[in-house]
């Protein structure tokens, strides 16, 4: 068998790994119901009952007492658990499960595709709860899901993010009594360094751009300062040509929709990739069509290679 927490391979029935300690046997505490949800007990002859108080009154000796209402019959503990709420007329919270939830909440999320990509990537990682209940998890069930990811510290970021969406769909809605996601820690350290362009690359650039196909479209990127998908997203319509600005980005709240002045550098760029276009891409392929990111990934290091730039990211997975 394999150890939970760090997947060593450990002997059979073992209780505790030997490698990172971790107890391989996980208890759930029962929790316990708030003032004024009501209480079941058990009968002699093994059936349950549910109870609760509904209110008080005033008996012929001044005492006030207690008003209850119950039901009996039941056979389970669970059964009479259930049927609590409906000893006032409440209506009964449904036993949504983070499964359900997740599918529940993904259609009516508004967000960009990358975005949306990312927390589906996250949610794979709470494997361990999607057929549990709302009730039933505890912070400590997601908190183990975060640390047993086996990716990088933003995949983890990710996770924190959808668990608190998921959450904040799920209170209004009566799932769910708190947001769990606030209370989850990221653990570890941050992804590794990712190297930049070094700022003698431009001057190389500059000096290709005539020779080298796309280096006006790496160089433009440079100043703007877009993501790639970003840049190639960008529409003439995007493009104000008396303030000469672009208004795009669509990462966070922050960065979206943000004007970005034209660089005096790459300005007589922008003016030839616009002149002749009311709307469509401004940074197209080789047909005017909208360039697809893995093209432009291969179009970019391409130009690094012909320029002669030292490639930051040769050897290096590309994502």
């Amino acid at each position: 068998m394999k150890c939970r927490k760090c997947r060593t391979e450990i002997p059979e029935e073992s209780r505790f790994c030997c490698q990172c300690g971790a107890n391989q046997q996980v208890s759930h505490r029962t929790k316990a119901r708030g003032n004024g949800l009501g209480s079941v007990y058990q009968r002699p002859n093994r059936t349950w009952v549910a109870v609760k108080t509904v209110g008080y009154k005033l008996g012929d000796d001044g005492k006030k007492r207690r008003v209850t209402r119950s039901k009996s019959g039941f056979k389970t503990k669970r059964e009479a658990l259930e049927y609590l709420p409906l000893l006032t007329g409440e209506k009964a919270k449904p036993a949504v499960t983070f499964q359900g939830l997740y599918g529940m909440w993904l259609p009516t999320h508004q967000a960009t595709k990358s975005t949306l990509d990312c927390y589906k990537a996250a949610y794979k990682y709470f494997s361990a709860v999607w057929y549990t209940k709302l009730d039933d998890i505890s912070i400590d069930d997601l908190q183990e899901c975060l640390d047993d990811c086996p990716k990088g510290k933003r995949t983890r970021q990710n996770m924190k993010a959808l668990c608190g969406l998921l959450y904040k769909y799920a209170i209004p809605r009566g799932w769910a009594d708190r947001n769990l996601g606030e209370y989850l820690v990221i653990h570890g350290e941050s992804d590794s360094h990712k190297d930049a362009l070094p700022l003698e690359a431009l001057d190389q650039l500059a000096a290709h751009l005539e020779s080298v196909p796309g280096a006006d479209y790496v160089y433009c990127q440079c100043f703007l300062g877009f993501r790639p998908s970003e840049l190639l997203a960008l529409d003439c319509k995007d493009y104000d040509r008396k303030e000469r600005a672009f208004v795009g980005g669509a990462k966070t709240d922050a960065g979206r929709d943000r004007v970005v002045t034209v660089s005096p550098k790459i300005q007589p760029i922008v003016d030839r990739l616009t002149s002749h276009k009311i709307s469509g891409p401004v940074f197209c392929g080789d047909h005017g069509q909208r360039m697809g990111i893995a093209a432009y990934r291969a179009l970019f290091y391409r130009v690094l290679d012909a320029c002669g730039i030292n490639n930051p990211y040769r050897g290096k997975r590309r994502r």
